[in-house]
């Protein structure tokens, strides 16, 4: 204070914020939707735990992203990850070990020029544990997995779609300390979701987890799409431990069908193909002509003998079929390669599988003459597949009616048995698909 003609001046008060230490607060979500908000003063250290499987995002505001850094070396003894997110959750830049360091902590700045003309705002700030990483909308990684000890931009498939999901599975990680720079708090948003998935989705469309055996295949059904005649192109699901995901699906051009996951997973892949009474038609692990280890089925080896309802599946390597008294119905090798069933078990139906996996995570097969079925997982009473369910269908049943045995085309419902439960699904469709 100080005297001006004789008046006693006092200094004005000046509000300063404090700059503040965030600890977690319960578990932070691990998408922009669910992130922790993380008040509004400045941060200079987020504190939390990550447990099994976990990944931790907090809400942030960057008012000069040039300046910012976000740093676990010397805050934690497990390996982490650090990524920034941008508020419509699409990547900014992540890095797994900080570079110039030999340790396995983590560091992000703008040393790679990521940060450079980023906007002030809100961003989003996630730590994971090696190697549970980013990815977007359509399963696939928004950054490489590799090179480990780099600032990187964006480079993986996904670069341009906001955050969705992580993939693989790792242990717990334990307590972290992530130091800041140029950090304030901020309240989460809720950025747009993915946009809609032009295909069969086990969670969206099947509501639930696609079974592993026949009885418990999802079928791909809508109630606008005529059996046997409206194409699915894509099927997306995710395994998690020793899954395996079975859909029910049409096939009526078998030399036209292709099933692969080669560019659409990151992980070891098995695809298999079995006929509606769970018996063996083609399998393959690694796709032939290629050095992945994603899979693709084709009809290039005749596996595929007739046209007819299908059951389709994925696991991660090593899980194999095996049939009721546990003999493997495709032999463990060749890995490149495109086999009708080989194994000791080839003659009978899958009972189950052998060989446990940790948790594979999320998968697209994208589909090439494969077709929507009905609500039982049959052609709808179409027996010829012409999409028309008519006379010839009719007469077809009739003529085969009482006949038992695997494989005929006449048994609608595969249970083996040309009867009642057939000639009524084609009287019941009667008409479905046909041109007025």
């Amino acid at each position: 204070m100080r005297l001006l003609w004789g008046v006693l001046v006092l200094p004005a008060l000046t509000t300063m914020a404090i700059a503040q230490v965030w600890n977690e607060q319960c578990d932070a979500g691990d998408l922009p939707e669910t992130a922790q908000s993380t008040g509004s003063s400045p941060i200079v250290e987020i504190r939390g735990s990550l447990g099994t499987d976990d990944v931790d995002m907090y809400a942030i505001y960057i008012a000069n992203p040039a300046n910012f850094s976000a740093s676990t070396v010397n805050g934690a003894t497990f390996d982490t990850q650090l990524w920034l997110f941008d508020a419509d959750g699409k990547g900014v830049v992540f890095n797994d070990n900080a570079v110039g360091t030999t340790g396995s902590q983590s560091r992000i700045d703008n040393s790679s020029g990521c940060l450079t003309n980023r906007p002030p705002g809100v961003y989003y700030l996630a730590i994971s544990r090696h190697d549970r990483d980013a990815t977007g909308c359509e399963g696939g990684l928004i950054w490489l997995s590799t090179p480990f000890r780099a600032f990187r931009c964006l480079d993986g498939a996904e670069r341009a779609s906001r955050v969705a999901g992580w993939l693989r599975s790792t242990a717990a990680g334990g307590d972290y300390t992530i130091f800041l720079t140029g950090a304030e708090g901020a309240t989460a948003g809720d950025p747009a979701d993915c946009p809609p998935f032009d295909g069969w989705d086990e969670t969206d469309n099947g509501g639930d987890d696609a079974g592993d055996l026949p009885a418990t295949a999802q079928r791909i059904t809508l109630p606008d799409k005529t059996p046997c005649q409206s194409s699915v192109t894509r099927v997306r699901g995710d395994n998690g431990t020793s899954d395996v995901d079975m859909y029910v699906i049409c096939i009526t051009d078998p030399a036209n069908f292709v099933a692969s996951t080669v560019g659409n997973v990151t992980w070891d892949t098995q695809l298999w193909l079995f006929r509606c009474d769970g018996t063996g038609v083609v399998h393959n692990d690694d796709a032939v002509g290629t050095n992945v280890s994603q899979s693709r089925l084709d009809n290039s080896t005749n596996c595929i003998t007739q046209g007819g309802i299908y059951l389709l599946a994925i696991s991660r390597y090593d899980r194999d079929a095996v049939d009721a008294r546990g003999r493997l119905l495709w032999n463990n090798t060749p890995f490149r390669s495109l086999r009708c069933a080989d194994g000791p078990g080839a003659a009978n139906p899958v009972a189950g599988w052998t060989g446990a996996t940790t948790a594979a995570g999320r998968y697209v097969i994208s589909l090439q003459g494969a077709h929507f079925v009905d609500d039982n997982g049959t052609s709808g009473g179409d027996v010829n597949r012409d999409g028309c369910v008519d006379d010839a269908d009719l007469i077809a049943i009739l003529f085969a009616f009482g006949n038992s045995g695997p494989r005929l085309p006449e048994d609608i419902n595969c249970d083996q048995m040309v009867d009642d439960a057939d000639l009524l699904l084609v009287l019941l469709n009667f008409g479905s698909g046909c041109e007025p």
